[in-house]
């Protein structure tokens, strides 16, 4: 009786076992089929199930797989999944067939979950990278235009968000920083901005670097007065000549901000009159016109 018992254990757990083997051309064959079907919810399923559990699959049949998984995700606009899935894609399978289409809705995925200009721009410039590996990799892919328009939707925000920074220093007075912001899109994304514009805002805020250092300059002048006390009234020589070295460092600095003020208002003026001469239809002409004027006064 025993030996029957466990017989015929040993035969259902046989029988389980053969229950459990999951052949490839089923799940692949219900995999596309709902696939065609567009009833992706379950065709995900049969895709995981082919990738990890069907025996005997191929390293083309895993990539093609794969592929539709990811795919899956993108056609669902589940882009997050989708970035994770054609990442590994590529990783997998750097020279599928599939890649210019994988790195093209890797770019473009990237790109929709990216946040405002105002803040991060980590997927931004995952997007700009995989569709200049696009453009460069693949010139004659069917998905390079797409590609390129990728890469001047995220230039376009990377511009935009560099101009926020520079109005920000504006707001705050901080003129000399905010400068070198316009500065930078107008040097790295001259085809996205109003060029006459910009060039204004980087001479006003040149014209108007005195601000951002007043207090600096205020401060440590008022420093160098204590310290010229101090100075004539110690009597240790040692200890004088560390206040007198104290001194000679703040005069140099105030001297460094002095000059960076002089020389920022004289590339004030050089913009200016290029601009005046570049843009003569500018709506910004009046005030182009009037700071230059006021600069020149100053002489």
């Amino acid at each position: 009786m025993k030996k029957i018992v466990v017989a015929f254990v040993s035969a259902g757990l046989l029988f389980s076992c053969a229950e459990k083997v999951v052949k490839k051309e089923q799940v692949l064959t219900e995999a596309y089929r709902l696939y065609e079907k567009g009833e992706y919810d379950d065709a995900k399923e049969y895709f995981k199930k082919a990738i990890y559990e069907a025996q005997n699959m191929t390293t083309t049949d895993i990539m093609k797989a794969r592929y539709h998984l990811a795919n899956i995700y993108y056609l669902e606009e589940n882009y997050i999944d989708a970035i994770v899935e054609f990442e590994e894609f590529l990783s997998l399978f750097p020279t599928a067939p599939q890649v210019p289409e994988v790195l093209y809705k890797l770019a473009d995925s990237y790109l929709k979950v990216s946040p405002s200009p105002d803040r991060d721009l980590t997927y931004v410039r995952k997007a700009m990278e995989k569709a200049e590996e696009l453009v460069d990799n693949y010139p004659e892919s069917i998905y390079v235009e797409k590609a390129k328009k990728i890469i001047q939707k995220c230039r376009k925000i990377e511009a935009t968000h560099l101009i926020e920074i520079a109005d920000l220093y504006e707001h705050l007075g901080k003129h000399y920083s905010a400068a070198v912001y316009y500065n930078l899109v107008y040097d790295d994304f001259s085809d996205q901005i109003q060029k006459d514009f910009i060039e204004y805002k980087i001479a006003y805020n040149l014209a108007n670097a005195e601000r951002q250092y007043k207090d600096e300059i205020e401060e440590y002048t008022e420093k160098i007065k204590n310290l010229e006390k101090k100075i004539k009234e110690e009597k240790d020589v040692e200890k004088k000549n560390v206040l007198i070295n104290r001194k000679k460092l703040l005069k140099e600095h105030i001297d460094k901000l002095k000059n960076r003020i002089r020389k920022s208002k004289e590339r004030a003026v050089a913009i200016l009159k290029h601009a005046l001469d570049s843009y003569p239809d500018s709506k910004y002409r009046k005030d182009m016109e009037n700071l230059l004027k006021n600069l020149e006064k100053e002489g």
